[in-house]
């Protein structure tokens, strides 16, 4: 047994302070450690043992990830395991860290000690802790801000009312509280100290005791660098203005601001030290260096739906000053679809040669980052692209968008967006939409309304960012919605109403464990259809970029891409069927012998909703192993619902400088279901059978389970995150 008693807590502090700063030869691992098998804590009731672990050194041998625990279980193997090992010199030191971690928190008697169970290799350790009984608060005095702060929110805030036990990190972040609003309401020299008397036997008594000192207003603000930008531009980006009271909050958000302009590579902003006895002014000083003017930016990338891409950008981050920006922006995508036939490695472009053909996009960006206020920004873009959406569309465009986004907290904002585009429709990708969609199925119908036609909704979106990355989130969460509108006075052919919503929330487990889960959901209501003078009149028309699908490596990863949710199997009467064969014959037979032979295609619905849940683990610098459920479900409309499909899977992540390369497997649990069948007839036309047909990929031919197991499985290959 192990035993460290002092009964002098400046000692104890300083000799742990010595103890870190000195090296002990005997803290390097050697072959003869043994491994920390067992690491427990007793007696502790105030504090959990997985916040007494936090403090301490010594850990024990634990499996690398939730998701690696059946080959922890099974197996010794050093690629599932971080390995810990005792250090005889570290274990009195953490007894010593557990006794002021107490101490700082009032229990001021609290001692611990350790039992070790040894063995020849292994090593349990037993940490047996008595708090004892925690100092109180017998009273708590805020003095100074009287008429300045609201004395009782501080307290409350400070969650150190009397009978609570006396700790001292609460404390200390009450002061720091106190003394940052104090600064931001133009006290900027506080001072904020603390009196505690300890009687013995008896509670602390505490007074915080404030010196607000001189309330400062914003004197001359001296603006330096900003000479290509404009001095105009910076100054009204900034939060404060001269003759306003100082605020530490402002300097932070102006300097966040400034930060934000693509043509601002450095910003620092300062006050000045130059001040006179009594004087009440303080000056400013704003340093910018401005980035460089122009860039060029290429690159590539590569996914199973996409398959090959490059893009190339030019930006000129400070477009005839006032740090505008213009971007030129080249894409290509589907490069090399056609060289595979659609396989892999691009096996979720299409199954028709409609879907391999080049896609492109070649867009103008106009940013004005200052529009009216400083909370605002105005947007503008024209662009010409051709799109295709694996299995169920190929469209070209060209079209415009002009928005305005106003900031309305600094992770809080609300943009509208005017989008006039005209497009239409490749009508042999499209031909299979509108005949299972909305009954048309003349190769003359389809023809007149896949010709292009104005697509011109007005888009309203919030978002709310409260997560601490961009790119690659650990804690914190966003909400997402946007609503559109497109009718008559929009100057839309394409009329309806369209609500969509997405949240996610991260939240970091513990160091290199990662907890995240996405909702998405929508609904899109036609109100006149599609308005065309030559075209069938159908009023639930729902233009195919609008309607919801769901499915592939950023939905529901069991699915192929668009594949959950509606779809339609696709029979061609030519190369499919014998001559003289019923077609609905000849569809129960592919069904029954080789329903891979169908093409299954998506036709989408009016409503969605995904539910994402992942579980991220570092393996290192570059890798991370995820696991990972996905359940949800596509709706012909809001009134039909049905039960959500539910997909569980694994994905191996590499860190890139582009983004992860992923690597996701989902598992499909489908059971047999009975799907509508169309024809495509010689003549061009579409004809949809009568019965629908038992659709059965995975069991149709009584396959072993391992075979069957092994048909569930889709691969998924892309850049970047799910969500």
């Amino acid at each position: 047994m192990i035993r460290v008693v002092t009964r002098r807590p400046v000692l104890a502090v300083l000799c742990l302070a010595a103890a870190a700063l000195v090296p002990s030869a005997g803290r390097a691992q050697s072959s003869e450690d043994r491994e920390v098998t067992g690491l427990r804590f007793e007696g502790n009731e105030a504090f959990s043992g997985r916040d007494l672990a936090a403090v301490i050194e010594t850990q024990k041998t634990r499996c690398k990830s939730f998701l690696l625990q059946p080959f922890c279980w099974v197996t010794n193997w050093g690629f599932a395991h971080n390995r810990a090992y005792l250090d005889e010199d570290e274990l009195p030191i953490d007894l010593l860290r557990l006794r002021i971690f107490y101490r700082q928190r009032g229990y001021r008697a609290a001692s611990v000690d350790t039992v070790l169970a040894r063995e020849e290799e292994e090593v349990d350790i037993t940490f047996l802790v008595a708090e004892g009984i925690p100092t109180p608060i017998d009273s708590l005095i805020i003095s100074g801000v009287e008429g300045i702060l609201d004395t009782a929110r501080v307290r409350r805030q400070m969650e150190l009312e009397p009978g609570a036990p006396f700790d001292r990190v609460r404390l200390q972040a009450g002061k720091d509280d106190i003394a940052t609003r104090l600064q931001n309401l133009g006290y900027m020299d506080a001072v904020v100290l603390e009196d505690a008397f300890l009687p013995p036997g008896g509670g602390a008594r505490i007074n915080i005791k404030t010196t607000p000192g001189t309330r400062y207003r914003v004197g001359d603000i001296d603006v330096n660098g900003a000479e290509d930008i404009g001095e105009n531009i910076v100054r009204r980006f900034l939060t404060f203005r001269s003759g306003e009271f100082y605020s530490q909050e402002g300097i932070l958000d102006s300097q966040r601001n400034l930060f934000a302009l693509d043509a601002v590579r450095f910003a620092s902003i300062g006050r000045s030290d130059d001040r006179s006895f009594g004087d009440t002014l303080v000056n400013i000083n704003v340093q910018v260096t401005p980035a460089r003017p122009r860039v060029a930016r290429a690159g590539g990338g590569w996914s199973t739906d996409r398959c090959l891409q490059t893009e190339a950008r030019l930006t000129d981050r400070n477009f005839f000053g006032g740090a505008r920006k213009l971007e030129l922006t080249a894409r290509l995508g589907n490069i090399f679809a056609s060289t595979f036939n659609g396989g892999f490695p691009c096996a979720d472009v299409g199954q028709e040669r409609v879907f391999w053909q080049l896609n492109y996009l070649l867009q103008l960006e106009f940013l004005q980052p200052y529009f009216i206020s400083e909370r605002n920004s105005f947007r503008s873009r024209l662009y010409a692209q051709r799109e295709s959406v694996p299995d169920v569309f190929v469209r070209t465009a060209v079209g415009a968008e002009a928005s305005v986004t106003r900031r309305l907290q600094r992770r809080m904002s609300v943009s509208l967006a005017y989008r006039p585009e005209y497009g239409g429709f490749d009508e042999q990708s499209a031909d299979i939409f509108f005949c299972v969609n909305f009954g048309i199925c003349r190769r003359d119908d389809i023809q007149l309304i896949s010709e292009p036609t104005w697509l011109a909704p007005l888009a309203l979106s919030w978002l709310y960012n409260r997560t601490n990355s961009p790119f690659a989130p650990t804690n914190g969460y966003y909400i997402a919605a946007e609503g559109e509108l497109a009718g008559k006075y929009t100057g839309s052919q394409w009329r309806y109403g369209r609500l969509a919503l997405q949240a996610a929330n991260f939240e970091e487990l513990k160091l290199g464990l990662v907890l995240a889960a996405r909702l998405r959901w929508g609904v899109v209501q036609p109100t006149q259809g599609l308005v065309k003078a030559d075209s069938p009149e159908s009023n639930d028309l729902v233009n195919p970029v609008k309607r919801f699908f769901a499915g592939g490596p950023q939905s529901v990863r069991g699915f192929g891409w668009n594949l959950l949710g509606p779809t339609v199997l696709v029979l061609d009467a030519v190369e499919d069927c014998e001559e003289g064969v019923p077609l609905q014959q000849c569809a129960e037979f592919v069904a029954a012998t080789d329903p891979n032979q169908f093409v299954q295609r998506p036709v989408g619905g009016n409503s969605v909703a995904e539910l994402s849940i992942e579980l991220r683990q570092d393996l290192g610098r570059s890798w991370r192993l995820v696991g990972f459920l996905d359940m949800g479900q596509v709706f012909e409309s809001f009134s039909k619902i049905e039960a959500p499909i539910l997909t569980p899977g694994i994905g191996i992540r590499y860190v890139t400088p582009v983004g992860p390369f992923r690597l996701d497997i989902g598992y499909n649990p489908s059971s047999a279901t009975l799907l509508p069948v169309v024809a495509t007839l010689p003549n061009g036309d579409i004809v949809e059978l009568d019965n629908p047909v038992r659709y059965d990929p995975f069991t149709y031919d009584d396959p072993s389970l391992l075979t069957q197991f092994w048909r569930r499985l889709r691969f998924h290959f892309s850049i970047g995150e799910a969500f």
